[in-house]
């Protein structure tokens, strides 16, 4: 078949496209806690990031030894490892909302390491803006329908719009300390588009290894030079760009082999390599097995999993 036929491409006329989105999260003792005027949380520290709303009363949060006043409204961003305590501010005491959470999302996790602001005002655009998404997952947390499954979701919902605020209110902070360049995250995302569409241009449009994207044409399509797209690249993800490449491509592979029955040759075809043989030499070095060994192998440990269960 005609691969513009295959991939849809023949007679359209435009396309955009978002990158693949995959981020495992976990939201741990998300709570709502009303206390009177003599209760402390003395200091500590932990893994997760954590949001610290004050939906009444006031609160005195330190972080690393700094002491930030709480007004209803406010909120604080707790970074991993940041020694932090709070106190009630206020002779009426304090109801707040909290939120600890950890995400894998890594030009995210670079952008809350990015910048040190710690409390947004709810005063603040972007204060009032978090205010109304918070204030709305606080009432699920306190709802008598919040171990429902929808309920549940919805929360999840929420989650997801407290994370793209939190981006809104810290690349504004960042924009406005810079020269008015993007953030690095920003720039690392966008590069990271490229990458993903380079790795899924053979699958989706036809065309053969050699007709991905390279490197440095990724960095002429940005404005920026190669070395400075690697080192900002490598800054925000941990590896250079040839490398996510690298393993986007396995990624593509090994799924395609697992999840599908389509036979190898297809399969290095889509992926598009020119021949089988430099397809199977390729996986071979990334894997330690040929195709079909890798396919052979998961087949056998599905079986086995499919036979242990009741």
């Amino acid at each position: 078949m005609d691969s513009s036929i295959r991939t849809g491409q023949k007679n359209s006329v435009t396309e955009q496209f978002i990158p693949d989105l995959k981020a495992t999260h976990h939201i741990s003792f998300l709570h709502v806690r009303e206390v009177n005027s003599d209760w402390i949380y003395p200091s500590h520290e932990h893994k997760q990031h954590e949001i610290n709303y004050v939906m009444k009363g006031s609160q005195v949060m330190s972080i690393n030894g700094k002491a930030y006043r709480q007004q209803a409204g406010d909120f604080v961003l707790i970074r991993p490892g940041d020694i932090h305590s709070s106190k009630v501010g206020a002779a009426e005491g304090l109801t707040y909302l909290c939120l600890h959470f950890e995400i894998d999302d890594r030009p995210l996790l670079h952008l809350l390491r990015s910048t040190p602001l710690s409390l947004i005002p709810g005063t603040s655009q972007d204060g009032k803006a978090m205010q109304t998404i918070l204030e709305r997952l606080a009432a699920l947390v306190l709802s008598e329908q919040r171990f429902v499954l929808s309920v549940r979701a919805l929360v999840q919902s929420l989650f997801y719009e407290v994370i793209a605020q939190l981006c809104l209110t810290l690349s504004t902070s960042i924009d406005n300390q810079d020269d008015g360049r993007p953030p690095h995250s920003e720039t690392a995302h966008r590069i990271e588009a490229f990458i993903q569409a380079a790795a899924k241009q053979p699958i989706y449009h036809g065309q053969s290894d050699q007709d991905r994207l390279l490197i440095g044409q990724i960095a002429q399509k940005l404005g920026i030079s190669e070395s400075h797209c690697n080192r900002l690249f490598k800054k925000v993800y941990g590896i250079s760009p040839r490398q996510y490449l690298s393993r986007m491509i396995q990624d593509e592979a090994t799924r395609l082999l697992g999840d599908t029955d389509l036979s190898i040759d297809h399969i290095s075809n889509l992926l598009g390599y020119a021949d089988i043989a430099h397809f199977s030499r390729q996986f071979k070095r990334w894997t330690g097995e040929s195709p079909r060994r890798y396919r052979d192998n998961k087949k056998d440990s599905t079986y086995a999993y499919d036979r242990s269960q009741p």
